[in-house]
């Protein structure tokens, strides 16, 4: 593992869209234009209808995820595998008595026990009258059997949504203008209504229901007394519908657009689900406050995660030094079995030589020798715990500094530091984190790249304050 990646935070977050036909992922980062693409990939799936089947993909995703150096993912997955339902409270009651309520609807009046689902809610819009809070669950087995295949191939989860909710997110909409979509797969078809980039409603019905009646079945989601003052002009298609089915829709279909796509590019609206997925992984994880059926929430999987990899992160840095330290011990075993072959060589030549002279330059030669030892007993009595070095250096790093090289040259030279800070405050920020420290001192940065003023270079000097603080005896 690099320097640079041992530094910088490993944590973006990409998007993973589960489907019947294939697996696509994304990874965005902001822009100056807005929202870039970093990676958009798709993997074709031959009849892989069922989660279980995907079992054999593990391998297949564990090399994509190396490839790609990713690691934490937003899953989404068909909406017909998720449960949606609207709750609108008025205004002015308090968020802790909405939770209450949502926690006796889910104990009273979910068609599923408790004990067999995970099950979330969010608010999703409020104003002076009303607001309205969507819940969602997916049943336990399902979600964890699709856990267990992503920990297989290395990926981490952390947070599970459907394709619907992730597709309001990133699609383009018509202010107070409501969206049907209609999602089909090879058993059901899924009738989704999208508002303001807001999920309000989901279901799924089995096309063996459906027959010939879709055309009546979509009337119906348009025409359904609930929702007010909502009108449904638009209607989405993802999926394989057939020309004839297409003909007998109530709603012209629309081709689905990118709500931040300031660069124009040409996006295939089979890729917007992915994107959605992957513009959530943006959002701070203290920030995100969206719909996640796992047994824990967002933040709490994804500090979970982090945890893991730090101590994965210290294992790896104990072995390493370990092996330094075993290699350090037989290099001086090495050296001193060496030093003594050589004096021993040296005594049987000096032996031969008659006169007091030699007797005298015996004596150096022994005096030296005896130097040469005590030296290697004194390297091979000290090691050096660089591990409380590198602690204390991953402490005073932050998401303004990325490391990229470091020298330790010895405990009692001169450190070296070398990598990029985000504008000048927080070089100095770094700098001043140093001067804080009990281990660290000499602290020095040279003013270098002066006209920059972000993404800035930099090289950071240091001394340990008392070396012994890090020798172990």
């Amino acid at each position: 593992m690099g320097l640079g990646k041992i530094f910088s935070r490993a944590d973006a977050i990409g998007g993973l869209e589960i489907s019947d036909d294939a697996l696509r992922f994304a990874l965005l980062k902001k822009g100056r234009l807005g929202l870039e693409t970093e990676i958009l990939v798709e993997e074709k799936l031959d009849n892989q209808k069922k989660i279980p089947k995907l079992e054999a993909l593990a391998k297949k995703l564990s090399l994509f995820a190396k490839k790609n150096h990713i690691k934490y993912i937003i899953a989404s997955i068909p909406t017909n595998n998720i449960f949606v339902k609207l709750y609108s409270f008025p205004a002015n009651i308090s968020k802790e008595k909405i939770n209450e309520s949502m926690a006796l609807n889910v104990e009273l009046q979910l068609p599923q026990k408790k004990s067999d689902i995970y099950c979330d809610w969010m608010e999703i819009e409020k104003n002076e009258i009303n607001q309205k809070v969507l819940l969602s669950y997916i049943k336990k087995d399902y979600a964890e059997n699709l856990i267990n295949i992503l920990k297989k191939s290395g990926l981490k989860l952390v947070a599970l949504e459907n394709h619907a909710l992730s597709l309001s997110r990133i699609v383009k909409q018509t202010k107070d203008e409501a969206l049907l979509l209609l999602e089909k797969d090879e058993d059901n078809i899924s009738f989704s209504v999208i508002i303001n980039n807001n999920l309000i409603f989901s279901q799924s019905i089995p096309q063996t229901k459906i027959g010939d009646n879709l055309k009546g079945e979509i009337s119906r989601v348009i025409n359904y007394h609930g929702w007010f003052d909502i009108s449904i002009k638009q209607l989405a298609l993802l999926g394989d519908f057939s020309p004839q089915e297409i003909k007998k829709m109530p709603l012209k279909p629309i081709t689905l657009e990118k709500i931040d796509n300031q660069k124009n590019e040409k996006i295939n609206p089979k890729f917007l689900i992915v994107l959605g997925a992957a513009k959530r992984g943006l959002i701070p994880r203290k920030d995100d406050v969206i719909i996640s059926l796992m047994e824990i929430g967002t933040e709490k999987a994804y500090a979970h995660e982090k945890a893991n990899l730090n101590a994965n992160f210290l294992i790896s840095t104990s072995a390493v030094l370990a092996t330094f330290f075993v290699l350090i011990f037989f290099a001086t075993w090495s050296f001193m079995s060496i030093m003594q072959n050589n004096y021993n060589r040296r005594i049987s030549s000096l032996s031969l030589l008659p006169g007091s002279e030699n007797g005298i330059l015996l004596k150096e030669k022994a005096d030296n020798f005896n130097s040469l030892i005590s030296q290697a007993n004194a390297m091979g009595g000290q090691e050096v715990v660089w591990s409380k070095v590198i602690e204390e250096i991953r402490s005073k790093t932050n998401d303004n500094v990325k490391i990229n090289t470091l020298s330790l040259p010895d405990a009692t030279g001169l450190l070296t530091i070398s990598g990029t800070a985000k504008d000048r405050d927080s070089i100095n920020n770094f700098k001043k984190s140093f001067e804080d420290s009990d281990l660290f001192g000499e602290i020095n940065i040279p003013l270098n790249n002066l006209g920059k003023k972000e993404d800035i270079p930099f090289s950071l000097t240091f001394k340990i304050k008392n070396s012994e603080l890090i020798h172990k005896q």
